[in-house]
């Protein structure tokens, strides 16, 4: 009778162990501009190494030079090397690229995937879904650069497809992506061709928009009632207007973006990687997919 008591007492610890693993929430975390060798890169690489971060993803400028091929030693000395602290978590570690990386050939970071278990990066554009929350990882340089015109056709096909497969399956939706529509700091506006991208596919699509490009940590509020927030001071702060409006954050200082979604309910804050505080926080909810 003991044994049995045991066997059902061991089997009740198992489930209530599985029970409490499966309801904690992922932490979603969000970097961008992260591509300079300096004292700042290192302090928000550290933040992240030390944080509660599920998984992390780079919102684009992996490197400031670009890389040509994975003998580049500017992969290694400006990401592989710098961010090896945080890669030896194995904290999944999800790319997207940015206009510096197209100095280079971004494709590389497929092949960086392929060879680092933590990375993700399957294409430069690419879904992930995680039960009802969708995450679209973008390239917005090829709508930035009119010479890279002819890589738009099928980003835009594609965005469609998924978007139309995924939409009864998502009840909240996260753009990631370089390029901000607009901002409160010095790069106000995107250029018109971008801009036409990003208000027709984008904004009134998506619940949020998180990007990088403005050297800021920035919540610029909704627009097509889609929040558009800005994670770019992983190396470079700089940025931010020296008179911020009410309701509006702008600071350009070391950090980064954590998120928490439940059901079509998404919490956030700024983090410091100067001492892990909170800057900011906010709470959007969403509709997923539309």
């Amino acid at each position: 009778m003991r044994y049995y008591s045991k066997i059902i007492s061991i089997c009740m610890l198992s489930l209530l162990s599985t029970l409490n693993h499966s309801s904690e929430e992922n932490i979603y975390c969000f970097v961008g501009d992260a591509g300079e060798v300096n004292p700042t890169q290192s302090m928000v690489v550290k933040a992240l190494a030390n944080s509660d971060c599920s998984l992390v993803w780079h919102l684009g400028d992996i490197t400031q030079l670009g890389v040509q091929s994975m003998d580049d030693p500017e992969l290694q000395e400006s990401f592989l090397v710098p961010f090896k602290p945080f890669l030896e978590t194995q904290i999944p570690f999800y790319l997207t690229v940015g206009n510096h990386d197209y100095k280079g050939d971004p494709s590389v970071y497929i092949e960086v995937a392929k060879n680092y278990q933590s990375i993700v990066h399957p294409s430069n554009f690419y879904t992930k879904k995680f039960d009802e929350l969708c995450f679209f990882a973008l390239d917005t340089t090829i709508f930035d650069k009119l010479y890279y015109f002819y890589k738009r056709g099928d980003q835009i096909r594609w965005l469609k497809e998924e978007i139309m497969r995924l939409k009864d399956q998502c009840s909240f939706s996260i753009a990631v992506a370089h390029h901000p529509l607009f901002s409160s700091g010095d790069r106000d506006r995107a250029n018109p061709q971008l801009a036409i991208f990003l208000e027709n596919y984008v904004f009134g699509s998506f619940d949020i928009y998180i990007t990088g490009h403005n050297h800021v940590l920035a919540d610029e509020g909704d627009h097509k009632n889609t929040l558009q927030l800005i994670s770019a001071t992983g190396a470079l702060p700089g940025g931010s207007p020296s008179e911020t409006q009410a309701g509006i954050f702008n600071v350009e200082t070391p950090g980064y973006l954590r998120m928490t979604v439940s059901a079509n309910t998404s919490k956030y804050d700024f983090i410091s990687a100067k001492n892990s505080k909170v800057l900011w926080s906010g709470i959007k909810r969403g509709s997923g997919l539309r």
